[in-house]
This record gives structure tokens, sequence and C-alpha cells, in this order.
């Protein structure tokens, strides 16, 4: 029996990650849904259901085909440019004017490049790939660098990561939904990521059989 490898994991959950990445975002799809509309089948749907479905496919084809591409700002901008099109202005810019986040009263500061830059260099000199992965979610969900995408940027990023370093995939699963984003609400308050990287280690990275 061939042993899968991550890209190949990746190719075949791409369905699966994308619906549970609209879940994230309170879109409610639900997996046939986004089934039907990766194959341009008939379905009953919202325009900003289709377009996050689409999006998120051609950001996970863009990904698969640039692994080789360095772990930088650009590739975060790309990332979101793609995730975002047709769906929110500036996609693909930095921020540079305040965003507020729901369910916290907590707001991020302005971002800026060169302190992004310094602190993805801190990131990738973490060797332990999974935590390094999951730093790199911590870190772009909570800077919130763009005006919007930042999760979907910062799942493509943890997934990058972990498919490049042949670990698995990273995804949030639909019954752990409720108290993920309760975690994450207490680290955007606190930026204490110790909990939620425990949880996301135990249940968030779905790994290759070895």
């Amino acid at each position: 029996m061939v042993k899968d490898t991550a890209i190949e994991m990746a190719k075949r959950m791409i369905v699966d990650s994308i619906w549970k990445s609209a879940n994230l975002e309170g879109l409610g799809t639900t997996f046939p849904k986004t089934e039907a509309i990766l194959a341009n089948a008939p379905t009953a749907t919202r325009t900003e259901e289709v377009l996050f479905v689409i999006n998120m496919k051609r950001a996970w084809q863009f990904l698969l085909d640039n692994l080789e591409y360095s772990n930088s700002i650009m590739l975060l901008r790309e990332y979101d440019k793609i995730v975002g099109e047709l769906l929110f202005h500036y996609a693909g810019e930095i921020r540079t004017i305040p965003v507020q986040v729901g369910g916290t009263s907590w707001e991020p500061e302005i971002p800026h490049t060169g302190i992004i830059m310094d602190s993805m260099n801190e990131i990738e000199q973490i060797e332990d790939s999974e935590l390094r992965a999951l730093k790199y979610f911590c870190y772009i969900a909570r800077i919130q660098m763009f005006i919007d995408g930042n999760k979907r940027v910062a799942q493509l990023m943890a997934n990058k990561v972990l498919i490049e370093n042949n670990i698995g995939i990273f995804q949030i699963p639909i019954e752990k939904l409720e108290k993920f984003k309760e975690m994450l609400i207490e680290f955007y308050e606190t930026a204490d990521d110790a909990k939620i990287i425990g949880f996301m280690k135990e249940y968030c990275i779905r790994r290759i059989l070895c």
C-alpha cells in the first residue's frame, strides 16, 4: 500500500476543508452545497456563499501550486487577494484603517509592514513545524493585517507549513467550532496563545498516517 502524502490528503479533503472554513466564517454552508458549488451544479445558495467557496478553491490551488514559495508577507497578501476577490474591498492590501472584531470589544492595532516581517521571521525560526504552523495561524488571525479574510489567510498559511513539511492539514472540526471560537476570542483579548495552540494541536491537525 502506497503511503499517503500531505499534498494528496489536502487534494482529497479540499471540499471538506472549504466547507469547514465557510462554517468558521458563519456562512452555515452545508457539505453537499459546497460540493455542488465546486461541481458547478444547480443549488439554492447565496452569491456570498458561491464566491466564498470558489475563491477558497482558487486559494487552495494557488497554495498547492506554490509550496516552494517563501513564507513572506507577499504570500499572505496574495492569499488575501484571492479569497477576497469580489467579496470585499482592498483585498490583498495591508489594512490602514481601524477594524472591529465580532464578539469582543478588543480592537487590533493598525498593522505595520516592518513589524509583520520581523514577526514572521521570528516564527520562521521555530524548529517544530507543527508549532510553527499554529503560531502562524494565531499571529495572522490576531494582527488582522487585512480588512477581511484574516482567518482564511491564517488557515491557508497553517496548511502551507503543515503540507510542505508532509505533516497533514489544518482544519477546525465542525463539532469543535463553538469551543474554538470561544478560545479564539480569549486569545484575541489576552494575546496568550498557549490554550488555543494546545487545543489546535489536539483537534485541528489531521496528520497523515505514517
